[in-house]
């Protein structure tokens, strides 16, 4: 068995309303997909966070030539061999998304061609379903913080008669023009709206420095915040180290940590108390296994971040599934018609919960029209 082809596919989707976080304004979802088909016309899926331009170079100039021909079962070794070109070709940074959508897509060929689960590849399944929190409340353009609370209020609202159990809330209201005390009134009007009884995280993306991370960070104890997410931009180890020994509300973060060395020296400094690798970014289903297995073995939570087309989330869902301990899946919901339409059988909410797929591979089925429907050239 060898592998035949090697696609990198571009998708995007214009959406009808831009919503906003910390780091600036989302007007369309756009993803590097890839697909690589074995010499017995088998096809696995992967998905690269981060710009198509970029990611679409790295798999098709760089890491297409090193596949073709390859073992498709061959995982740990093709990972390690990717690895190893793109840090030596690009020296202090290295493009590891391209390398996730890739390994993706292998881990999801070797399940199809096995005809196993990737959860049970990973060697077996603690769960058949996953407890999830809603990711939305993003910022909208309004002009004042009252409109900015009631458009959020709505959306709890919303979100809590779906099913939700779990909710998570965006703050750094810089980008419209407020600071902390607009979030700190966020955060208390979504405590109000929500009730005691929901728990909540809050969501920063990296929009603090420390004295405004302290500040928000002490009205999440008071509010009772299940996590504070990326109080700091992600090069600041010591900053969530010392935010995590200044606070009671635990630390989260990781969605722009890549690989188990990375996340070596979060843990070495014990700098979150949930750490977040995205498996579309950190390196992949064989790389992320690395994390969450380190994470375990010195009593961290890894808890994957997860925002994008269904690949995303079923790649997510089969690392759940193999992890022990507490298992939380990232369930976003807010505006993405290639999250609710690339596959054939979208991802629901069961009670508060969502299922692992049991096919093999993935456990999904790409609907090949939409594939092309919003594919774009480059």
């Amino acid at each position: 068995m060898k592998i035949a082809q090697v696609e990198a596919i571009p998708i995007k989707q214009e959406l009808k309303e831009p919503f906003g976080n910390a780091q600036g304004w989302t007007t369309a979802r756009q993803y590097l997909i890839v697909r690589i088909t074995a010499d017995d016309g088998t096809v696995g899926y992967g998905e690269c966070w981060g710009p198509i331009a970029g990611n679409h170079r790295v798999v098709t100039d760089i890491i297409t030539p090193m596949l073709l021909g390859a073992d498709p079962l061959d995982t740990t070794v093709l990972w390690e061999k990717i690895h190893f070109k793109l840090r030596w070709a690009y020296h202090s940074f290295a493009p590891y998304s391209a390398l996730s959508g890739v390994d993706i897509a292998l881990w999801d060929l070797k399940g199809r061609l096995l005809e196993l689960p990737i959860h049970t590849l990973l060697g077996g399944s603690f769960r058949d379903k996953v407890l999830a929190y809603a990711t939305g409340h993003y910022f909208r353009n309004v002009d004042t913080i009252e409109q900015q609370i009631a458009i959020i209020e709505e959306e709890a609202a919303s979100n809590l008669s779906k099913g939700f159990k779990m909710l998570k809330l965006k703050i750094g209201l810089a980008l419209l023009g407020w600071g902390t005390r607009e979030d700190i009134r966020l955060m208390e009007a979504f405590r109000r709206t929500v009730g005691d009884d929901i728990d909540f995280m809050i969501d920063a993306n990296c929009a603090y420095a420390i004295p405004e991370a302290l500040e928000v960070g002490r009205a999440c104890e008071r509010l009772g915040i299940y996590w504070f997410e990326e109080p700091v931009p992600p090069h600041d180890y010591d900053g969530y180290a010392y935010l995590s020994s200044k606070l009671d509300v635990p630390i989260a973060g990781g969605e722009g940590w890549a690989l188990v060395s990375e996340f070596n020296e979060i843990f070495r400094r014990r700098a979150v108390s949930y750490a977040q690798p995205d498996v579309c970014s950190a390196g992949g289903i064989t790389e992320v296994q690395k994390i969450s297995a380190l994470a375990q073995a010195l009593n961290i939570d890894c808890i994957p971040h997860a925002w994008g087309t269904p690949i995303a989330i079923a790649s997510s869902l089969h690392v759940l599934a193999n992890k022990p301990g507490k298992a939380l899946l990232e369930f976003d919901q807010s505006d993405n018609p290639i999250r609710d339409h690339l596959i054939t059988e979208p991802f629901r909410l069961e009670g508060p919960c969502v299922r692992v797929p049991t096919g093999p591979g993935l456990g999904i089925t790409i609907d090949e029209k939409m594939l092309d429907k919003f594919r774009i050239d480059v």
